[in-house]
Order: structure tokens, then sequence, then C-alpha cells
């Protein structure tokens, strides 16, 4: 590239402008920068600025962005798992100081936990829930059905037992 005496320039790798005060050769140049200090530069570290090219709209009215508005289509499996919501009820995941409190309070701890999380349920888009209840001599499973019972909500057991789906 050409350059001239009073050509408007901008540094490549720095966030600076200038202007050309001496062309030393083809490829050397002294450049004034915009800090007032005077520069020994190579030609290709720099590029031409003229008037008019620092908007986007310069550069034709069609061209690629990196960062579109255009939503990707997605995965039938994220749009599933946003539907449907697990309700772990194991005692070790609600609260770390179970072990001060008797079997009651652990049970109306767990009732307590999915009752909220399908009121959460009912009042959102999901249209499945989950609820791990464990094994057990079933008294929270009874108790968490009963809920379901009262809601009149469709419910099955799972294949080993252990958990409740729900269809909302």
């Amino acid at each position: 590239m050409e350059f001239q005496l009073g050509d408007k320039v901008l540094f490549k790798k720095e966030d600076l402008k200038g202007e050309v005060v001496k062309v030393n050769s083809a490829y050397k140049l002294t450049i004034l920068t915009s800090d007032g200090f005077e520069v020994n530069v190579s030609a290709k570290d720099i590029v031409k600025f003229e008037k008019g090219t620092d908007k986007a709209t310069s550069y034709g009215d069609v061209f690629y962005q990196k960062d579109s508005d255009k939503s990707t289509p997605k995965s039938i499996k994220q749009q599933r798992s946003k539907t449907v919501l697990k309700i772990d009820l194991h005692i070790e995941l609600l609260t770390s100081n179970y072990h001060y409190m008797d079997n009651f309070e652990i049970v109306q701890l767990q009732l307590n936990a999915c009752y909220e999380r399908l009121q959460y349920a009912m009042n959102s888009k999901i249209t499945k829930v989950e609820i791990v209840h464990g094994i057990g001599e079933g008294i929270l499973r009874n108790e968490v059905h009963q809920i379901l019972k009262n809601y009149k909500l469709r419910y099955y057991l799972s294949k080993n037992g252990g958990s409740t789906e729900v269809m909302l």
C-alpha cells in the first residue's frame, strides 16, 4: 500500500491513530500519533484511514454478523428436559442436619418439599414430574400418592418402585 505525507492511519495491533509525517522508504514510515509522539513503524503494521469508512454501512448493506439474532433450533431432548421436573425427596439432599430429626419430622420435611415443587410444576409449563421417594417401607411413597390423589393427578410407579411419574 502506498502512503503519502498527510495520510491518516490506524495501527493494526494497537488502539492508536496517527498521520504520516515522513516516508522513510516503501516499507518504513514516521507517524505522528494522536498522543503527539513520532514513531517509526513498518508499513504492514498500519492501514490508511479514510473519512467515512469508520461505519459498518461503509462496506455495504449486507454483511455477515457472527452474533446474529437468529436462534438456533434446540434439540428435542433439550426441549423435553424443560418440560420434565425431577423431585428427589432423599433427606440428605434436602437438609444437612437430618441426623437430629425424628422420622416424623423427616417425612414432614420431605412432604413439604414435594408439595412446594409440585405447586411450582403445576404453575409452569412442566408436563411431567418424576418424584423420587426411594424404595424403603413405602411410608413416604404412600403419602406422596395421597397428595397426588388430592390433586386428582394421573401417576404410576416406576419399574423399580423407587419413583413415581406424574402427568400434569
